[in-house]
């Protein structure tokens, strides 16, 4: 399936309401998956679980880079102590836009002070390139290849 531009639109309408919404608990996860919170902490659904924010970004299948106009902060498969440290400066900035680009739905979200993360898909099918829980309990799901939906979470 070919991405048009109304599904760009679907996407990026989906993602609005997250914009100017401060990052919080970004954290490298297993791999190169990394996990950024925004909007009001939510009560954790089970014990020993992290709080998560009212949206909830899953980076997951994909290859990414953080990188100001002038520097590129750190890649995915750089070493893990670097990663680490580089993920931490989303913290508290201020997410401005987020672009989705055909025809892979390669997508760059842009925070405040010129952060900007860049997600590079990997896989062009089977594993997802990124997820984002919102408050109304659905899940925008980009990837894997093409493919994209917004529905309940645990779908």
């Amino acid at each position: 399936m070919s991405v048009t531009e109304h599904d760009l639109s679907e996407i990026e309408g989906k993602i609005s309401s997250l914009l100017g919404k401060q990052a919080w608990g970004a954290q490298l996860g297993v791999g190169s998956f990394i996990t950024i919170e925004f909007g009001d902490s939510q009560p954790p659904s089970s014990m020993g679980e992290p709080p998560h924010g009212a949206w909830h970004l899953w980076v997951y299948c994909c290859a990414w880079r953080l990188e100001t106009q002038e520097e590129v902060v750190a890649a995915s498969e750089d070493p893990r102590p670097k990663l680490e440290v580089a993920v931490q400066r989303l913290n508290d900035r201020t997410l401005r836009a987020v672009e989705v680009q055909r025809p892979a739905l390669e997508t760059t979200f842009i925070f405040e002070d010129g952060l900007i993360l860049r997600l590079f898909p990997i896989f062009s099918e089977d594993f997802e390139h990124w997820m984002l829980y919102d408050p109304t309990g659905n899940v925008l799901t980009v990837g894997p290849g093409t493919e994209w939906s917004y529905e309940a979470a645990g779908s």
